[in-house]
């Protein structure tokens, strides 16, 4: 992996606070969602339903004194007349990602949460919606909801995917701290903890409890939750397209070390246009892009 230019990190994104209110418990008559691993012989055979929950591992975040910076603003030499002066660039205000543990909230669309940083276990994102988007039967109530920010950009990822005649669907969205009790301890009950931890996140550690993350398959695969979605067009048109609406593929195989999670191209995260765009051309793990941009 090779290290951001210095250009790169400060064209970050100023952050909103996150506000918080009491989990929900999911509806018990919900089914397991369990992705389907068939490329990894190291995978579970059938691993629980979006392994996003095990992606959702958040680590604590540092609180610290936030500064701000501001880059002039640049006029493209085109008609005057057409074009209009692009606004400043803020530079993201220094935050820590996390204090003993905790996600740092404070960082808004960029929360840190993994298998090192938790959300509180009554976190729930104050302005979650349900998106204008195509989901599978199995995803009912807040399960089909997500931050107003994130919702808009999946609606304009779905719509864009369907004019280029890709099929997907939304498989599951938020998750709250008592569905993902309900989830993990299947999972361990199932295959074992070890195992269980590859691809599901301990309560609390789901990014889903953000309401930043949704899974998505597509028809070609049986809206499944399996790593063959990376061989049709559908998981191809969003490994290359995704980064324009706002979400990263979280859990990459070559990061798998880093993040502690299989492969999932499946998992969807918002962390805003500009950001996405950055992680990809970087090519490195959220966690690292997020250490370099507040450093």
């Amino acid at each position: 992996m090779r290290n951001p230019s210095q250009w790169m990190v400060c064209c970050a994104l100023t952050l909103t606070l996150v506000g918080c209110t009491t989990s929900e418990q999911p509806a018990t008559n919900e089914p397991v969602e369990e992705p389907v691993v068939t490329e990894e012989p190291t995978a579970p055979e059938e691993a629980p339903e979006s392994t996003d929950d095990a992606s959702d591992t958040p680590e604590p975040e540092v609180a610290e004194e936030p500064t701000t910076e501001e880059e002039p603003a640049t006029e493209t030499p085109e008609d005057s007349a057409s074009v209009e002066e692009a606004p400043p660039v803020e530079l993201v205000p220094k935050e820590p990602l996390e204090t003993e543990g905790q996600a740092n909230l404070a960082l808004g669309t960029l929360i840190l949460v993994n298998k090192q940083i938790a959300l509180p276990s009554n976190y729930k994102p104050q302005d979650l919606v349900t998106p204008n988007i195509a989901f599978v039967d199995s995803a009912t109530g807040d399960r089909r909801m997500l931050r107003q920010e994130a919702a808009t950009g999946i609606e304009g990822l779905m719509a864009a995917a369907k004019s280029a005649g890709i099929d997907l669907k939304g498989t599951s969205a938020f998750r709250s701290y008592d569905y993902q009790v309900q989830l993990f301890n299947a999972y361990v009950a199932r295959d074992g903890k070890e195992q269980a931890m590859k691809y599901s996140a301990p309560p609390g550690h789901s990014e889903h409890q953000t309401g930043l993350a949704i899974d998505v398959s597509s028809a070609s695969v049986g809206y499944q939750l399996t790593q063959g979605l990376e061989q049709t067009k559908e998981g191809k048109w969003l490994a290359d397209n995704a980064h324009k609406y706002g979400f990263i593929v979280r859990y990459q195989r070559a990061f798998e070390d880093e993040t502690g999670y299989m492969y999932e191209p499946w998992h969807l995260r918002y962390i805003g246009v500009e950001h996405a765009t950055n992680v990809k051309q970087m090519n490195v793990p959220f966690e690292q892009y997020l250490k370099q941009l507040m450093d």
